[in-house]
């Protein structure tokens, strides 16, 4: 079947989807979609097919990058073949977007900025939802930072289309279509506070007030009850102001006009926040070094947690908001006080990491330096960073930390202990066993190296859980390889990290706790270390502990791995919050791989459509799922845990 060219249109807002003149659904490949929203956005609407594969393989060698987009563009060109139109323009060097074969919600965003605000704003809402690419995913620093700045550039547009449509707005005039763009910026950006502001006093106008006393109650409790940042005074005052009229209490008058801060902010709580930047440079040549400096600062920032006088933001955290397209607001949003911003620059011959130490209240460069990123400097580099780190913000804050000899003995096992880390951001098979070469490579260099020692414990036990084949052998091998790294590093948290988490999965739920307990007192402010000992507490039969210590480590990363979501969705579905539990699930980045606790959740809370097509899918992926055989392998300390997960995966389908 063919179709003429204007009956296809691309839609970006909400579900990345092509549609036919009868609003269906057109299937065509995902990553040829976005590679439009790409192209449509780039100032030259056509790119090399290099360029086309960094932006949507980013994190994977080139040649890899070529080939997956070779097996993409074929499919695509298949799909345009059965459709009988070409939306890509597909050359042997280079792809294009052919912009007369379709049209696109993105058109609507150009037109509205042409009209008067009122106008644009009703063109605006025939978008539907105002959250770009919401469920789309992206691969790479490149992929990532674009869509970023995407979502910024969109938001600010229609911000700015509000607040002009708001300020041309006569008193007797109809503000239905301002409340409800209002509203609709709300839903897709629910935690900008200046949207939340506008919200507030778009529904201080009305006489009913409830249902803006449910929102701000709602997102009070999301905002400020997980996240680590103290509430906007203003948003405050907006909320003061709302129910004192209410109350049909008038707000006192204030002489002098403008905005007025009615709340002094009460002082920062607990240590300051640091956060080690990890450098952004996304060119193809430089990946190698980028992802070599990223694992030092990551490494450097574990070795910072034991620090008892400032608060390290997790690496995954400082990964997003480096990436971010306003780091400024990042780190206000999240209470950061002090950042290493980081660069990486190549001269020809060498890799040399620019860092600077800033004061985020006021932008003062404390210190800045160079640092050579050869492999033999690496170790010197690790200590020199860190000690700089601490006399600058810890001020006497045991400064000889940094400088333990296993670190000098043989800078080739740092190195490729640095390597090993590298290969475990990908938690496949391949990647798992290619990071424990690393690791032993850095042991017949350095027998007595904690790190590494802890590194091979950690690929044993990620390879039983990810081959599931319930192999002892491989939590014995886990647990003698963290026992040499507590052995050799006593003071050094990945070895009882490592050991916790064995101790768990062999169900020696009290040895873990005690391991974990050592590991927290050692670095306090670890997230990781924390998230997995709530895991503990959760399989130990403590799920209201587990979630008080994993709500801790989110606050720690508050960007956080799905892991964190997931642990807090267990203990929430022990203590029988299910509405709770499917609330973080729907937070984590991939949230299939939390399925099945989604479809026991659903089933509890009395939504069995939605826990049955839940089931569905966890059955498509995994035929030979059953209840039983799963609830043998997971441990749980107490039989009332397994009875209410066999529970809900029954009422949800699963047999």
């Amino acid at each position: 079947m063919q179709w003429g060219c204007m009956d296809f249109r691309l839609l970006t807002f909400g579900d990345l989807r092509l549609v036919d003149g009868t609003g269906s659904t057109v299937p065509f490949p995902e990553k040829g979609l976005l590679s439009i929203c790409f192209l449509l956005t780039s100032p030259a609407q056509k790119k090399t097919r290099a360029e086309l594969a960094e932006f949507l393989w980013g994190d994977i060698p080139l040649d890899k990058a070529l080939a997956n987009l070779r097996q993409t563009l074929s499919r695509v060109k298949n799909r345009q073949d059965e459709l009988g139109i070409a939306l890509l323009v597909i050359e042997q060097a280079t792809v294009s977007v052919n912009v007369q074969a379709f049209t696109s919600d993105l058109a609507l965003l150009n037109a509205g900025s042409q009209t008067d605000p009122h106008t644009a704003l009703e063109e605006l809402l025939q978008l539907g939802r105002w959250d770009f690419l919401a469920r789309t995913e992206v691969i790479g620093g490149q992929a990532r930072m674009w869509l970023h700045a995407q979502r910024d550039r969109i938001k600010t547009q229609m911000l700015t289309t509000l607040r002009d449509a708001i300020a041309a707005m006569s008193k007797d005039a109809d503000p239905t279509v301002i409340k409800e763009a209002a509203l609709r910026l709300f839903e897709a950006h629910p935690e900008d506070e200046t949207i939340y502001q506008i919200l507030g006093e778009t529904y201080a106008g009305e006489p009913q007030l409830e249902s803006a006393r449910h929102i701000f109650e709602s997102r009070r409790k999301y905002r400020w009850g997980e996240l680590p940042a103290d509430p906007d005074p203003q948003t405050l005052s907006v909320a003061r102001r709302l129910f004192e009229r209410q109350r049909s209490v008038a707000p006192q008058l204030r002489e002098v006009p403008g905005p007025q801060v009615e709340i002094v902010p009460p002082e920062r709580r607990g240590p300051p926040k640091l956060a080690l930047l990890p450098p952004v440079n996304t060119a193809s040549n430089h990946q190698a070094a980028i992802f070599l400096s990223s694992a030092l600062l990551e490494d450097i920032t574990v070795g910072l947690c034991v620090l008892k006088t400032v608060t390290m933001v997790a690496h995954y955290t400082a990964e997003k908001i480096a990436l971010h397209f306003d780091r400024a607001a990042m780190l206000d949003k999240y209470g950061i006080n002090y950042v290493l911003d980081t660069r990486l620059s190549f001269d020809g011959s060498v890799y040399r990491l620019f860092a600077q130490l800033i004061y985020a209240g006021s932008d003062e460069v404390i210190w800045a330096e160079r640092f050579s990123m050869e492999a033999q400097d690496l170790p010197h580099q690790h200590r020199e960073i860190g000690q700089r780190v601490v006399a600058s913000v810890a001020g006497y804050i045991e400064r000889n930390e940094f400088s333990r000899d296993y670190f000098e003995r043989n800078p080739e096992a740092y190195h490729q202990y640095l390597l090993g880390q590298r290969h475990l951001k990908h938690l496949d098979l391949p990647d798992i066993r290619r990071a424990r070469k690393a690791f032993q490579a850095a042991l017949k260099e350095n027998p007595y190296f904690s790190p590494a020692l802890s590194g091979v414990a950690r690929t044993y036990h990620l390879e039983w859980l990810v081959t599931a084949q319930g192999d002892a052998r491989l939590l014995k091998l886990a647990e003698e390889e963290a026992g040499k790294a507590i052995a050799t590093g006593q003071d050094i948290v990945g070895g009882y990290h490592q050991f916790g988490v064995v101790k768990l999965y062999q169900g020696a739920f009290d040895e873990s706790i005690e391991t974990f307990k050592l590991a927290e007192t050692i670095s306090p402010h670890y997230a990781d270390v924390i998230a997995d000992y709530a895991d503990t507490l959760m399989h130990a039969s403590r799920p209201a502990e587990a979630l008080e210590k994993v709500e801790r480590a989110i606050k720690l990363n508050p960007l956080s791995p799905d892991l964190y979501f997931w642990t807090a969705a267990g203990a929430n579905y022990c203590l029988e919050r299910y509405d709770e539990a499917n609330a973080y699930i729907a937070r984590m980045a991939e949230p299939a791989q939390a399925a099945r606790l989604a479809a026991a959740s659903a089933a509890m809370a009395g939504d069995i459509r939605k826990a049955k097509t839940l089931a569905r899918r966890v059955k498509e992926t995994y035929p030979d799922f059953e209840i039983d055989t799963w609830l043998s392998i997971v441990p749980f300390r107490e039989q009332w845990q397994k009875d209410l997960y066999r529970e809900g995966l029954k009422r949800a389908g699963f047999r």
